[in-house]
């Protein structure tokens, strides 16, 4: 069965784009997102404010490392971003379940820090029913030379 995306529900199509937000991604948007994630959190909460705008949805910040994107029709949490600044923290690392459970999120992704790797280097992890750990992409600041 393939289905056209002008014949899917809007909401269908509107989760299916959340799916490919950060991938697949052209080597200037993956700059661009290390360089975002490398940043403070309230300029992170600007930019995906911006796009949740874009988006049309409605952006929550629960604390200064989880945003929430709502449905505006029925506050539902469609996406939940939740950044872990220190992955050998496990209690912060297993945080991104209990949030998922706690909020309802049809689709979550966590942006990993990955400082053992190199500073300015960020894994993304998407989570949904389809996959709870499904590494989506690995994103870096430009190394200068």
């Amino acid at each position: 069965m393939n289905i056209s995306k002008e014949k899917m529900p809007e909401k269908v199509r509107r989760r299916l784009d959340l799916f490919a937000m950060f991938y697949p991604l052209e080597r200037k948007y993956e700059r661009r997102w290390a360089k975002t994630f490398h940043s403070s959190f309230e300029t992170i909460s600007e930019k995906f404010r911006e796009l949740s705008d874009e988006k049309h949805y409605r952006q929550e910040e629960a604390n200064n490392h989880l945003i929430l994107w709502r449905d505006t029709e029925d506050s539902s949490v469609e996406c939940m971003f939740y950044f872990i600044k220190d992955i050998t923290n496990f209690a912060d690392s297993y945080q991104v379940f209990r949030y998922i459970e706690k909020y309802k999120a049809f689709l979550a992704y966590a942006v990993v820090h990955q400082k053992k790797d190199g500073e300015g280097v960020y894994d993304i992890f998407r989570f949904s029913k389809f996959s709870f750990l499904e590494h989506c992409n690995r994103v870096r600041i430009p190394v200068k030379k």
